[in-house]
């Protein structure tokens, strides 16, 4: 009987330590493990999220976009006035309306107060200068119409006018007005919408990307991210005497726009690049053709102060990196490019030119700084990175935040096009 139990007891003993090993297991199957937690893609992640850091700039009205918009009404002696509003928009759906803030100062409080009426008229960018003389110019001074050379319509619901060069107009009854403190909001239920005829699609909604409309954010007004006009500045077009530095954009497509203002940059502003802004640049760079889809490439982001200031000290023509933050050098490897021919050679330019393209539509400056195929220079590159030798640098592309110095050039000759062939 002693044996008996002696021998239950060490089967017991055995069961409870089978039970504790597969508790354990399971419970470390369920639980990510510290190399997980270290792997390069959450480093990444930690990274991007270091970059994100909020930081405090106090009371500021930083909803974006902000709608640039022109608020149409009659005076007590009948004639039509426009200003220009930012700060106004939708505020509730039954019934639909429409909120715009004021000052007291303005002819169109007075005008509005009288009437009870106004119109909402939506610019696209080829008025962007239109738009921004009447936010600048007084009605109390001048016929805004006649100066623009605009025509004012009578609304057909509301005692207001509305401009028919104006792509979209929103006609509006007042019902509401609370004074806030610098401004008095006027809220104005939506009693008609016209919209030109071009812009609206089958289904009835408005094709926004033929609208083109304009955004206001402090500096500049944008339409689609791309900057159009400074405030406060546009409207000189139509002042005798000033000399505004804008110009009316003549492509308003975001990425004709893009290609067009695309400029060599190398004069640049103290602000840094960041790794999130490079690695979108190196994604641009990626999604460029490449023969027989080999994407023979190497990419080597630099953002070291010490390697862009060597680099700058032994390249001739990339004296400008002494004041980049960041720069990407394209690189060809031999080992993925094609065996004959120098394929790659088109496939990394392919490459660089989508870089210097998305570098301008996020805001930031970019030149291309040949290497390939200067032998001397190849070396330098390659010995500051430490290349290997079957990857050949094509070029360094300095990068940062644009002092402005640089413009675009209209490089456009009908001469160098020929249709069909060269007879």
């Amino acid at each position: 009987m002693k044996n008996k139990s002696n021998i239950l007891n060490v089967l017991f003993i055995i069961i409870i330590v089978v039970l504790v090993y597969q508790l354990t297991k399971q419970s470390d199957e369920e639980q990510p493990s510290v190399k997980q937690e270290e792997s390069p893609v959450n480093q990444s992640i930690a990274s991007n999220l270091g970059e994100q850091t909020k930081i405090s700039v106090g009371v500021k009205g930083h909803v974006m976009p902000k709608p640039a918009l022109v608020i149409g009404s009659y005076g007590a002696d009948g004639n039509p006035n426009i200003m220009t509003a930012a700060w106004a928009g939708i505020c509730n759906s039954n019934p639909l309306s429409i909120a715009v803030s004021i000052r007291e100062s303005r002819l169109s409080y007075e005008n509005i107060m009288a009437t009870k009426s106004f119109t909402v008229n939506v610019p696209s960018t080829a008025l962007v200068a239109e738009m921004d003389y009447v936010g600048n110019i007084s009605g109390h001074d001048v016929d805004k119409f006649k100066e623009l050379g605009l025509t004012p319509m009578k609304g057909e619901y509301v005692n207001a006018p509305y401009i028919k060069e104006f792509p979209i107009a929103i006609e509006c009854e007042v019902t509401q007005v609370i004074n806030l403190g610098s401004h008095t909001q006027f809220i104005g239920k939506v009693i008609d919408t016209k919209v030109d005829a071009h812009l609206i699609k089958e289904n009835g909604a408005v094709d926004i990307e033929a609208l083109q409309p304009v955004f206001y954010e402090d500096e500049y007004y944008y339409s689609y991210g791309i900057p159009v006009a400074k405030p406060w500045d546009a409207y000189k077009l139509f002042v005798e005497g000033e000399n505004p530095s804008f110009k009316p954009k003549q492509y308003t497509n975001a990425t004709i726009a893009t290609i067009h203002e695309r400029k060599s940059v190398r004069h640049f502003t103290n602000q840094k690049v960041t790794n999130t802004q490079l690695e979108v640049l190196l994604k641009a760079g990626m999604a460029a053709p490449t023969a027989v889809n080999k994407q023979p490439w190497a990419f080597v982001a630099i953002t070291d102060k010490a390697v862009l200031n060597e680099l700058e000290q032994d390249l001739p023509y990339a004296k400008m990196l002494s004041q980049a933050s960041a720069a990407i050098v394209v690189c060809g490897d031999l080992n993925k490019a094609i065996k004959v021919d120098d394929y790659w050679i088109q496939d990394c330019s392919a490459a660089t030119q989508n870089i210097l393209l998305a570098a301008e539509s996020i805001g930031l400056g970019a030149v291309w700084t040949g290497v390939f195929p200067r032998q001397e220079r190849i070396e330098t590159v390659k010995t500051v990175l430490g290349l290997p030798e079957h990857m050949v640098p094509l070029n360094v592309i300095p990068i940062g935040y644009p002092t402005g110095e640089d413009q675009p050039k209209d490089k456009w000759k009908p001469e160098n096009v020929y249709w069909q062939n060269m007879k």
